[in-house]
């Protein structure tokens, strides 16, 4: 009986040591866990923060709230990050260098740039409401804008740059509900995220006293940069179903902007007249 309870008794122990160690490792895992937990609210914390000084701006400055000037900005800059993203997704899914560009000078896309001047205008007023709502915002304008812009093209110009025929659930080739499904995403990060982040930085690095002037600068740019764009593939249109140069901007367009130029410059432009 003796024999017995010293077995016990050292049985007992180790199960005792076990229940110990288990104990031990328990409580290192909830202090990793509490410590992996207010990693991830100072985080959090510290993102809306981040968010609530972006939209709180620079009182005072000539682009803060909602006006002209942050519009024009935002559209300036998504212009041309519309072109970087777009020419970087092309080359990683191809393997080659592809010009994305929607104007004749410069790495800018009118497209970008008004699609995020419309989501911003649109979506603004949701920046605080359930995502769905945001998400079915986003799909719907920026579905039918896309499908506005190739209709608009294909009647002024009789081209087109992007056809979806090929893809399930497309509407007259303009636009297609996968692509749809991706303008709902981007309408949710760009008023969630994106147009925090970037009307932020235009109030804190955009010069107060030289900043109007900077922007009129670029607005006058970007006008005849769009109309010389406008004109020369106009006249490229006019060249294709065979029309000669009757006027002085049309010999103009001949002359500084051949077919071989515009190839180029738009080389996934396809003609449909």
């Amino acid at each position: 009986m003796e024999e017995i309870n010293k077995k016990f008794e050292r049985r007992r122990a180790r199960l005792e040591q076990k229940l110990a160690r288990l104990e031990q490792k328990q409580q290192q895992a909830l202090a990793r866990l509490e410590r992996r937990e207010a990693r991830t609210l100072l985080r959090v914390q510290r993102h809306e923060e981040s968010l609530s000084r972006d939209l709180a701006g620079v009182p005072g400055h000539f682009a803060h709230g909602l006006n002209f000037y942050k519009l024009f900005w935002v559209f300036f800059i998504c212009c041309f990050l519309g072109v970087v993203v777009e020419t970087v997704y092309v080359f990683v899914r191809t393997g080659h260098y592809m010009q994305r560009t929607g104007l004749v000078w410069g790495p800018f896309n009118l497209i970008y740039g008004t699609g995020a001047v419309l989501l911003t205008l649109c979506l603004h007023r949701l920046q605080g409401k359930n995502d769905r709502w945001v998400f079915l915002g986003g799909a719907v304008i920026g579905g039918s804008f896309e499908y506005f812009c190739s209709w608009l093209q294909e009647t002024l110009v009789g081209t087109v740059s992007w056809d979806y025929s090929d893809i399930p659930f497309n509407l007259h080739g303009r636009i297609n509900l996968l692509y749809c499904f991706f303008w709902g995403l981007l309408g949710l990060v760009w008023i969630k995220e994106l147009y925090p982040r970037i009307s932020g930085w235009i109030e804190r690095h955009l010069p107060r006293v030289s900043g109007v002037a900077i922007t009129w600068l670029l607005a006058v740019f970007m006008l005849a940069n769009s109309l010389v764009s406008g004109g020369a593939v106009l006249r490229m249109a006019q060249r294709y179903e065979g029309l000669p140069a009757a006027h002085a901007w049309q010999r103009c367009m001949d002359q500084r902007f051949p077919d071989e130029r515009l190839e180029r410059i738009y080389p996934s432009m396809v003609h449909t007249r």
